[in-house]
């Protein structure tokens, strides 16, 4: 319980600043090519905005907190874009390099996130970087934007509203290996999924 209100409170306190990196945009083909099919994954609303970027690098430090946010290009009316993903390091969140490498205070890595066009679907990088078991990253996803048929059979019913219900966030460490359950908070109200991050990997909502 401790610590599904700590990713909780993680995921919807709202960061003061985004230590963020370049951002360049990775085209659809290329971010696509990151998805493995094997589970059923929440896909992007066809009325959906396009997301900002697809490819976000952001700073983590040792003995500092970060804060990655990708959002959506802002609809009609909005200044900002809903959010669509965030990704939070607190301040002794980072514990290992890439590769497991170890640091000391006020090293530094850079990570790139990047994001399927049309799935829920994010991929870290670099691999092997660790995070602490006490305070890890968390992972949140908004999806308030998503194509709210889950079951594709071309009607939002209650069959669906079930799935909803379900919601959860996967990992796949490698393309070879499978899909696992993470332990996850699934706020419906909030339109919200998230989990705690102690190694990167693939990360995708499914149910």
């Amino acid at each position: 319980m401790r610590a599904k209100t700590a990713i909780a409170l993680a995921l919807l306190v709202v960061a003061c600043t985004d230590a963020t990196g370049p951002r360049p945009t990775v085209s659809p083909p290329l971010a696509e090519s990151l998805a493995s099919r094997s589970i059923p994954m929440l896909r992007q609303s066809k009325t959906a905005p396009a997301l900002e970027t697809y490819q976000l690098a952001v700073w983590a430090y040792v003995g500092r907190a970060s804060t990655a946010t990708v959002r959506y290009v802002p609809a009609r009316g909005q200044t900002v874009g809903d959010t669509f993903l965030r990704f939070n390091i607190p301040r002794n969140g980072l514990v290992a390099g890439a590769n497991g490498a170890a640091l000391k205070s006020g090293d530094s890595i850079l990570v790139t996130l990047t994001v399927d066009p049309t799935s829920f679907l994010v991929d870290f990088q670099p691999s092997g970087v660790l995070f602490s078991k006490t305070s890890p990253a968390t992972l949140g996803f908004w999806y308030g934007r998503a194509n709210q048929d889950l079951n594709g059979d071309g009607v939002v019913d209650a069959a669906d509203e079930a799935l909803i219900q379900q919601l959860s966030i996967w990992y796949q460490g490698a393309k070879t290996t499978g899909w696992s359950q993470q332990p996850s908070i699934n706020d419906p109200t909030r339109q919200l999924v998230g989990t705690a991050i102690y190694h990167f990997s693939q990360y995708a909502v499914s149910w």
